[in-house]
This record gives C-alpha cells, sequence and structure tokens, in this order.
C-alpha cells in the first residue's frame, strides 16, 4: 500500500509543472491535449513556473530504473493512458481580470475509481491473508498480485464515464499565460479518478486522533467482516493446501535434543511447542513454512522462531508429499505473562479466520 501512496505522491507533483501559450484558452488546450496523450513533461511546460518542482523528479518519472511507476506496474500507467485518449472537452468561457483569468471547460472521462477500489481491495484481502498466516509478501509478489487483480477486476466491471466541468485557474507571467492552479477535480480527469481515490486511502490509512488507536487482530477481523471460527486441539480443519489437526501444546522453559545440547528460553520467556498432524491436500509438493500465529490473552500475534536446531521433530520446511500426512512440531517463544494461548490462522482465498484454542 505504501508503493501505492508513492505512485500517486509523484503523479501529483508531476502535473503541476509549468510553461505556456498565447491565450488562456490556448494554454488550456495544450494541457489538456498532452494530458490526452500522457505526456507529462508537456503537460508540466504548461504550469506557472514558479510552482515548478525540481525538473530531476519529473524526468525520473519517464527513466528506467526504481522510479515508483516502474516499480508499481507499467500495466496500471498504460490503462491511464488509455483512458487519457479517451477524453473530450469544450471550453464554454473564458474570464480575464488582468493577469488572471479562469478558463471553463466541460469534461467527459473515464472514471476507473470502481475498478481502481476493487483492485486495492482484493489486493488488501490477499495481503491480509497473507499476514495472519505469517507469509510476507515480497516487491516482486505485490507487483503480480497487482497486476493479477487489476485484470480480473477488468473483467467483471463495465467502463464508465464521468462528466464534470472545471473552472481551471491561469496566470500571466511574462505576457504567457500558465495554468495557476492543478486541483485535484482537474488531476482526476487524466488519472480516471485516481487522485480521489488516493486521496480516500490516505485518509483511511491516516484516521483523525478519534480513531487512531490501534486494532487488535480480532477488532480488525470483525471489522472485515471476517468469518471467526473457533476449534479445539485434537479438531481437524481443512485450510486451502493442507488439513491442520492440532494434538497438543507443551509449554517449557529446557529444551534438550536427543542428540545436542540443551537449549533455554531467555529471561522472562517461555517456549510453548505445539505439536500438529499436517497433510497436503493439493496435487504437488511443496515445503511447509512455519507460518501460523500464536496469539495470547492480550491478543499479541507471536510468528514461529527457528526449531531447526532446537526440536528433533521440528516442522519447519518439511517436505509434504500429496496426501501423505505428516506429524511433528512448530516451536515459539512468548513472554512469561502469556495466557490463553491460541493459534490463528486464515483460509487463503476466503475471509474466514480459524481460532484454535490451545489453553
Amino acid at each position: 500500500m505504501r508503493k501505492l501512496k508513492s505512485f500517486l505522491s509523484i503523479l501529483v507533483v508531476v502535473l503541476l509543472a509549468g510553461c505556456s501559450t498565447a491565450k488562456p484558452e490556448s494554454t488550456v488546450s495544450a494541457f489538456i491535449e498532452a494530458g490526452k496523450k500522457f505526456d507529462l513533461v508537456k503537460m508540466a511546460e504548461t504550469v506557472n513556473p514558479s510552482k515548478a518542482s525540481d525538473k530531476e523528479k519529473i524526468e525520473s518519472l519517464t527513466q528506467e530504473g526504481n522510479n515508483p511507476i516502474n516499480q508499481y506496474q507499467n500495466y496500471f500507467l498504460e490503462y491511464l493512458r488509455e483512458n487519457a485518449a479517451k477524453i473530450t472537452y469544450t471550453v464554454s468561457n473564458t474570464i480575464i481580470e488582468g493577469e488572471k483569468a479562469t478558463v471553463s471547460v466541460d469534461f467527459k472521462y473515464v472514471n476507473g475509481s470502481p475498478l481502481i477500489k476493487s483492485t486495492i481491495e482484493e489486493i488488501f484481502t490477499k495481503a491480509m491473508s497473507m499476514a495472519f498466516s505469517g507469509e510476507e509478501v515480497s516487491d516482486e509478489e505485490m507487483k503480480e498480485m497487482f497486476v493479477s487483480a487489476m485484470k480480473d477486476q477488468q473483467q467483471s466491471i463495465e467502463e464508465s464515464f464521468v462528466e464534470k466541468s472545471i473552472d481551471i485557474k491561469l496566470v500571466q507571467v511574462d505576457k504567457k499565460w500558465y495554468i495557476d492552479e492543478s486541483s485535484d477535480e482537474l488531476l482526476d480527469v487524466f488519472t480516471s479518478n485516481f487522485i480521489s481515490v488516493g486521496n480516500e486511502l490516505e485518509e483511511a490509512m491516516n484516521p483523525s486522533d478519534d480513531d487512531s488507536e490501534d486494532l487488535t487482530f480480532m477488532e480488525q477481523a470483525k471489522k472485515d467482516n471476517m468469518t471467526i471460527i473457533t476449534k479445539a486441539i485434537g479438531d481437524e480443519i481443512t485450510l486451502t493446501t493442507i488439513k491442520l489437526k492440532i494434538n497438543e501444546m507443551e509449554e517449557k522453559q529446557t529444551i534438550t535434543r536427543e542428540y545436542g545440547s540443551s537449549v533455554t528460553a531467555k529471561e522472562g520467556t517461555k517456549f510453548v511447542v505445539v505439536n500438529a498432524d499436517i497433510t497436503n491436500i493439493t496435487d504437488k509438493a511443496f515445503s511447509m513454512s512455519p507460518n501460523l500465529l500464536i496469539a495470547d490473552s492480550e491478543e499479541r500475534l507471536f510468528k514461529a522462531a527457528d526449531a531447526i536446531l532446537i526440536l528433533d521433530d521440528y516442522l519447519d520446511y518439511r517436505e509434504l508429499s500429496p496426501n501423505i500426512k505428516e506429524t511433528g512440531s512448530w516451536l515459539y517463544e512468548l513472554p512469561q505473562d502469556s495466557t490463553s494461548l491460541s493459534l490463528v490462522t486464515q483460509k487463503s482465498g476466503t475471509n474466514e479466520l480459524y481460532i484454535i484454542n490451545l489453553k
């Protein structure tokens, strides 16, 4: 989500640069025609020079490398380009007052808001699922998720258009007219309402002081309308790729391997060993990563520790062949005061959140 915000902020910067033409209407037309071609440099040449951003920031948007557009989907940028070419407009009125002017333009442009919101919602759902499973999402995986989600949504969401009248403010500098104010309304025309969606996301990610308190994972799950399914030790659970049954849970201060020295938990902590049966229910072998979380009575979440050098029967990264049950243990290190423990996992691709009570 931070990459999406970065994309937004730099795209806004691009549309706030500057230069000119002879009449206010000519400057506005030059800006719009450049926008229809998604020519960011020419758009920049029509904006008030005193409000121009660093030229390097503008040039970096069209260069290969680490700029946010390349990182955060050329596919999305191509979508904006295609939509920009569909913009139609009519200059309806011009008012000139000395060195200032207002040009009124009637626009018709693609409303990408439903598609963008649905894409972000799908990515968020997948990311939440992976987070509850203890998985980390790489940059490459995020890029693939974005493109895949957007393609999915494009299949089901019909293209629609917005008609809007916008007053564009201009200023005359050295006898040339420049656009003096690039409002969010104006930027929305060229980004298919992406600016408005971005502002909504910004507000959601930076709530007011009244809403600033962090939600616990259960509060977040309820807010997201997740289906919470409570299970106990001995219950069998069918997830997306495995069947899982927790056999027992033990709390220990010291663990001794059959071959090797004893390992003692750090001061103020304790080991929690969770023994389970797992069965691969897919048709291909894969390694089982230790990605289930433990929650305590304070709803603190803990990832599994590396058990390879501590437990004899560790399940960490064990190869799971299709339809063959494996039995072993995961290791967790928790604060001594952790009580009422439960294992937490989400069934990938669904809104089902499983809470397995351990103690």
